[in-house]
């Protein structure tokens, strides 16, 4: 089992400084570890070729070489991926002998919020999208018109701008159209080249307070990431290094039933306090691309992850 990393933008053969500690502890932990360049990846992607020779490090290369006919596996730890990016990538790798763990379908299930909505719809706040072509007065008008006066959020198919909380993120009644399109307007302008798929509207349920982001003054509520290998849970952390709170309840059956249905090897399903009590699922995110807290023990992260690719027989 490899563990493929994002190289440093300057320099080809060494780790992203973003993902040098994980790399080093996953090392100490016997996992073999390969180089991707990311600025490459996307490149090689917008020029239409799936030749390029950066795929993955020199020493990986000579790695799988050494195998002769079997194949390697591999899981990814860096940026976000465009699902075309990650699918045209894969098949390179496949192509030399090296398989991700997670397919392309598999990842685009779980990184695209519309594909696993239907899984996470009766634990999940009442969310409509729109494609990016349809991000037009009229239509944007029918898709709130279900929230009545409720108050909702705005994020593209992957990300929100929880950071730009009233500018590009919150909206406290769905029937003030005027503000419903100045907010949307706005996120649409600050993700840019960034917007993925296109736009998705949520509605705002008030979570367990805990304070408020110190920079951006958004409020910061009990929330916690789950890390899924194989349907089955091994990793918790808490959602926010500006708060401190207790860890995530034990009691997480009915979370494992749902992930249980996933179809990924590897993915994160992150969940919430309502102010009323109730658990609810925030949204899914590919294991592959989802970040770490800073405070995550690491190494109870990997040893985990080890644990668990043993136990299917990939190690």
């Amino acid at each position: 089992m490899y563990l493929l990393f994002c190289s440093d933008p300057l320099n080809s053969k060494s780790v992203d400084m973003d993902y040098r500690e994980e790399c080093e502890v996953a090392r100490s932990l016997g996992f073999d570890t390969g180089l991707v360049n990311f600025d490459n990846l996307n490149e090689d992607e917008r020029e239409g070729s799936g030749s390029n020779p950066y795929i993955v490090s020199k020493n990986m290369r000579e790695y799988v070489a050494k195998q002769g006919s079997e194949y390697v596996n591999a899981l990814y730890r860096g940026w976000m991926l465009r699902p075309e990016v990650y699918d045209a990538w894969t098949a390179a790798l496949e192509a030399n002998r090296i398989r991700m763990l997670t397919s392309a379908e598999s990842y685009r299930n779980c990184h695209y919020f519309p594909d696993s909505y239907s899984l996470i719809q009766k634990f999940t706040p009442r969310s409509v999208w729109l494609e990016r072509d349809q991000l037009d007065a009229e239509y944007i008008r029918e898709a709130v018109m279900p929230f009545g006066t409720k108050a909702i959020m705005v994020k593209d198919f992957v990300k929100s701008r929880k950071h730009d909380w009233l500018d590009a993120c919150y909206i406290p009644d769905a029937s003030d159209q005027v503000h419903v399109e100045r907010v949307i307007r706005r996120f649409v302008e600050l993700q840019g080249t960034e917007l993925n798929g296109g736009i998705v509207l949520r509605e705002f349920v008030p979570l367990e307070f805990l304070t408020t982001h110190p920079k951006s003054g958004m409020p910061l509520s009990k929330e916690y990431r789950l890390f899924f290998m194989f349907g089955e849970p091994v990793f918790k952390v808490n959602y926010w290094d500006e708060a401190a709170y207790e860890t995530v309840p034990t009691d997480l059956d009915e979370f494992i039933q749902i992930a249980r249905q996933i179809q990924s090897p590897f993915f994160t399903m992150d969940i919430a306090r309502t102010q009323a009590g109730q658990w609810i699922i925030i949204e899914l995110g590919d294991g592959q691309v989802s970040g770490l807290p800073e405070h995550t023990d690491l190494e109870a992260f990997y040893t985990n992850l080890k644990k668990a690719v043993v136990n299917r027989g990939l190690w």
